[in-house]
């Protein structure tokens, strides 16, 4: 367990620091079909898949991804005792 924990940790911080600046699939798919400015705009912790509070882009990337890998296992850890119990 704690080795696929680092493996992931491991992959999330080298992917990091190839995340492309190019808008994604649905961002393209907006812009091209013209209803990109119709969308509200929200703040959130990790928008645009970084933390606003490190101002290096690649960490910033980085460390969302690690908070993320965290969240899905706290998520799927949790999921699994409540599964468990029943």
């Amino acid at each position: 367990m704690k080795k696929l924990l680092l493996l992931s940790i491991l992959i999330v911080i080298l992917a990091a620091f190839f995340a492309s600046a190019h808008p994604d699939g649905l961002e393209k798919v907006a812009e091209h079909l013209g209803f990109m400015d119709k969308g509200i705009e929200r703040s959130s912790l990790m928008t645009d898949y970084s933390v606003s509070l490190v101002p290096y882009e690649g960490i910033s990337t980085a460390l969302a991804g690690i908070i993320g890998v965290f969240i899905c296992l706290g998520l799927f850890w949790g999921a699994g005792l409540l599964l468990k119990k029943t």
